[in-house]
């Protein structure tokens, strides 16, 4: 079949083929041509028509990504600063790929001058002021700049620092304004889960943890209680959409007694409730706690208590067995409740989970005397496993492969439209898209989806055989 490079040249010579496109993987032919030769016939982007073309027809929504590539075109023209495609020679790529962000730019057409470069510069280093307006334009400027620069082909693990990076001056924005607009002492926030990790997704909630410290002479129930209302300002406002999209998603569900515990403890009673009724899976939890913002030395205080109830000297095979037991319980209640697991890249059989779940288990195994494997971080983990030579080093290369490809997928799923989801599609032209994502572009998509399929089978294989070898085959 024609290459998008041809068709980019048929379409320049008049020569409008939607069958091409079908062959292409594109569900609708002729409303993509006809959305494409409308972009093509616009003065600032007939001259660079066959890039962005060769980039839409590889992406995953040509035709919306067209769209807004006019739309934008038209607003810049209006603006009296037309669009220069090779200053953002990824913005088409970028249209194509995430809806949200289309939307987004098409809202904020000032925003273009954040992706100017091959690849763009990452997000700003600087917090947003503390404003909730400010706070979302920031997240979203910042996710801009993360997307165009994987589509730019840039290391991925680095869009999971970038990512977190991002949250982490956004969540400490937000509680600083908490704090004024409740009249409230911030107290210290933990990230838990891949925030905690430095390993955050496109589109994921935040697993956040709060301690404080009650200051000499104030009523501690006095304090319990504006805490509570600082945390309950901070989350509604984070998660309350705007005209311009929202924060983030707040999970406050890994505290002491999950949904029934109080929303933030002093220092001493949440080391208190680990060391007396701390469970094996909070163990498990808590590889991945890092402070965040907010008084450094209630943090630090909490950091240095916790550590000898995560790391412990002396170790059984409980260890082993209680994330074997964990694993197969979330597999199970999974199944009873009707889910799909074998679509699912974070919680089935040789998916994201497994890998956690098999660093982690070595963390608290060995952890207790091995420093370095004290990290939340997966990758940095693995690496230090090899290291220390606790396991080989295919085994560590073939893991952390593995592991940033389905890290990938899932990125790739959330970039669409900005929905937290790890479930891959069924549909086989929604999985096209998923491998467009992923930036498998074989002119045919039946190419595209086969290597895709391929590809993820034998991660998933590859994944479960070392989980099923290291810690569901024994005890240590």
């Amino acid at each position: 079949m024609d290459t998008p490079s041809a068709f980019a040249r048929s379409l320049a010579s008049g020569d409008l083929d939607p069958a091409r496109l079908a062959e292409l993987g594109i569900a609708e032919p002729q409303p993509t041509a006809s959305a494409i030769a409308e972009a093509a016939a616009d003065p600032d982007l007939g001259g660079e028509a066959p890039r962005w073309i060769d980039a839409l027809l590889v992406s995953a929504r040509p035709a919306f990504g067209a769209r807004a590539l006019l739309a934008l075109a038209v607003a810049a023209r209006r603006d009296a600063a037309p669009l220069d495609l090779t200053r953002t020679p990824w913005l088409a790529s970028l249209l194509g790929n995430s809806s949200a962000l289309a939307r987004a730019l098409q809202r904020h057409p000032a925003w273009l001058a954040d992706l100017v470069g091959d690849p763009p510069p990452p997000p700003s280093p600087q917090s947003p002021a503390p404003d909730w307006a400010a706070i979302r334009a920031a997240k979203y400027r910042g996710l801009l700049r993360i997307a165009a620069r994987d589509l730019a082909g840039r290391p991925f693990e680095q869009s999971l620092l970038e990512l977190s990076d991002l949250a982490d001056r956004c969540l400490a924005s937000g509680l600083a304004c908490a704090s004024e607009e409740t009249g409230g002492a911030p107290p210290a926030l933990f990230a838990l889960g891949k925030l905690g990790g430095r390993e955050l997704n496109f589109s994921s909630d935040v697993d956040l943890l709060f301690v404080y410290d009650v200051p000499t002479g104030a009523d501690p129930l006095d304090v319990q209680q504006s805490t509570a209302r600082l945390i309950q300002h901070f989350k509604a406002r984070l998660e309350q959409p705007e005209g311009d999209g929202f924060g983030y998603r707040v999970d406050l569900n890994l505290r002491p007694e999950g949904r029934a515990g109080v929303l933030a403890n002093p220092v001493d009673a949440a080391l208190a409730y680990y060391e007396g009724f701390g469970a094996e899976w909070e163990r498990q939890m808590l590889i991945r706690l890092r402070a965040v913002a907010g008084p450094e030395a209630s943090a630090a205080r909490f950091e240095a208590g916790i550590a000898p109830f995560v790391y412990r000297s002396l170790i059984g095979p409980d260890v082993m067995r209680g994330v074997r037991e964990m694993k197969a319980q979330i597999e199970y209640e999974r199944r009873a409740a009707g889910r799909d697991l074998d679509a699912d890249l974070k919680e089935g059989p040789g998916g994201i989970r497994d890998v956690e779940f098999l660093v982690q288990a070595f963390q608290l195994f060995c952890g207790g005397r091995i420093a370095r494997l004290r990290t939340g971080n997966v990758l940095d983990a693995l690496r230090a496993l090899g290291e220390e030579e606790l396991l080989p080093p295919p085994v560590i290369a073939s893991l952390s492969d593995a592991y940033l490809w389905l890290r990938r997928a899932e990125h790739a799923l959330q970039l669409a439209d900005e929905q937290q989801t790890a479930r891959v599609p069924s549909r086989p032209e929604a999985r096209v898209e998923l491998a467009r994502r992923m930036g498998y572009r074989e002119a045919r998509a039946a190419d595209a989806l086969a290597r895709f399929q391929d590809d993820w089978s034998a991660v998933r294989s590859e994944v479960r055989r070392h989980f099923e070898a290291l810690v569901l085959g024994g005890d240590a």
